[in-house]
């Protein structure tokens, strides 16, 4: 019986020195995938219903969205205003939306109801880093709040070695290091691609390929 127990101190002792070793080394880059790899609908739709299928649980009990989205081109807006249409089947109801939330007082940002999306610069929508905004206006009203940051990609990103050197994913490294991550998933080289990964169990990035890699041309 003493070695039996011996035996579980020595396996729980080496688990903690290997938990140890490769949180130093980096694991923590490693994001978690929500929605695999997926080609992109003609209408862009599908991009919407899955992730709004897919966080349902999240959107239902979160009162703030935090959207990495500004400023906004012609494809973020016509993919907003999908993911609200997405959003209004599923739950019977419209989200609140706060068109700039860095221009937001904190006290309107308080008094925007349930759902309340709220656009920001993609620096302002994550927690990366220290975020003064989230600090400010988000945590003092002790409201349950998720990011979503759209960030686009082309395939052909090139993770450089200060991004393989971070320990701690940063918003300059979050794409090369994902698109690397599933890109053997995409298998169409013709086809444009999403994806959607977490990071930080509040973060969570969702990937659209704007473009075709130039040697799929």
């Amino acid at each position: 019986m003493k070695k039996i127990f011996l035996i579980m101190g020595l396996v729980s002792v080496v688990i903690a020195v290997c938990m140890i070793y490769l949180v130093r080394k980096g694991v923590s880059l490693r994001s978690e995938p929500l929605i695999r790899p997926t080609v992109i609908s003609a209408d862009q739709r599908n991009i919407a219903n899955h992730t709004v299928l897919r966080l349902f649980p999240d959107l239902q009990t979160s009162h703030y969205v935090l959207w990495g989205v500004l400023p906004e081109g012609p494809d973020t807006q016509l993919l907003m205003a999908h993911f609200l249409e997405e959003f209004y089947k599923q739950f019977k109801k419209p989200a609140h939306v706060i068109q700039d939330g860095s221009k937001a007082t904190a006290e309107e940002i308080a008094q925007c109801a349930q759902p309340c999306w709220i656009k920001l610069p993609h620096d302002l929508a994550n927690s990366l880093k220290t975020n003064e905004f989230i600090e400010s206006k988000i945590l003092p009203t002790q409201k349950p709040y998720i990011t979503l940051t759209v960030m686009p990609f082309n395939g052909d990103e090139t993770v450089t070695d200060f991004c393989n050197q971070e320990q701690r994913l940063s918003l300059e490294c979050v794409t090369p290091v994902a698109v690397r991550e599933i890109h053997r998933k995409m298998k169409d080289p013709t086809q444009l691609y999403f994806f959607l990964r977490k990071y930080n169990e509040r973060d969570l990035f969702l990937f659209v390929q704007k473009e075709l890699p130039k040697n799929s041309l």
